[in-house]
């Protein structure tokens, strides 16, 4: 959530000459431990960016790819692209829950690893502004059901080398993936002492962020930045949803090769 979407006039003209890209990148996290949870954590998470022509594969290192027009994760393929408007499809991991991510979950039993098929779609209505829509559904039908996104980002540059974006973010989902994160059976009920719940499809939460990306020469990468999410709809009435709003911080470095 916290990777920022910038790079510097020489990184375009470098791109526009040859088809490839490829960065290595660490960032640190602070968080909840699930979003709803009242207890956070800290995490530390390697990233990779490999990219030739349209075609890309990324662990959440795109904030220190070359090309900054279209966001990079997962194995991904660009199906359209022009100055005002990107359309991409891709297949993205998703790590599901375990319970034993926290005291919290204690009964309610892991949530299978899938993959996600995802299709997004931006459009760059003004020199500093985009809108974008993107939909995902679980690939292998574990139980992750599908979520949908709208995003707005302005992005401005503060220095020749250093930009701030920030914007708003708004989640819906559908029943199955709402059961699966949020609701809670009979037998769930048994082993946690949560009420049982049966959520339906409906507003999951919505996101505010502000982030900062610093370039550091040619290679090298910083980026920063704090959000705040608040749950919504089924999933803020949910018995798991302890705490309905939360902050998360994070701070990474990358080096582009």
């Amino acid at each position: 959530m916290l990777a920022v979407l910038v790079a510097t006039a020489p990184a375009h003209a470098e791109t526009a000459r040859r088809p490839w890209d490829a960065a290595v990148t660490m960032v640190a996290s602070h968080g909840p431990d699930y979003l709803g949870a009242r207890e956070s954590g800290v995490g530390v998470r390697p990233g990779l960016l490999v990219r030739y022509g349209r075609v890309s594969l990324s662990s959440g290192a795109g904030f220190a790819a070359r090309r900054q027009d279209v966001e990079l994760q997962g194995l991904g393929i660009e199906l359209a692209h022009s100055d005002r408007f990107d359309l991409t499809l891709s297949l993205r991991n998703d790590s599901g829950r375990s319970e034993s991510d926290s005291a919290a979950l204690a009964g309610m039993g892991d949530v299978k690893r899938t993959v996600r098929l995802r299709v997004a779609a931006t459009w760059h209505f003004l020199p500093q502004w985009h809108v974008k829509g993107a939909w995902t559904v679980d690939a292998f039908g574990r139980g992750g059901g599908h979520i949908g996104e709208v995003k707005l980002q302005h992005s401005r540059m503060l220095t020749p080398t250093l930009e701030l974006a920030s914007g708003a973010s708004l989640n819906v989902a559908g029943a199955t993936y709402l059961r699966t994160y949020y609701g809670v059976t009979p037998e769930q009920s048994a082993r946690s002492g949560y009420p049982v719940y049966t959520p339906g499809s409906g507003l999951r939460d919505i996101g505010l962020f502000a982030r900062l990306k610093a370039e550091l020469g040619h290679h090298w990468v910083l980026v920063g930045g704090t959000g705040y999410s608040r749950l919504l709809g089924p999933a803020a009435d949910s018995p798991l949803a302890q705490r309905r709003g939360a902050f998360s911080f994070s701070a990474g470095i990358g080096y582009r090769f």
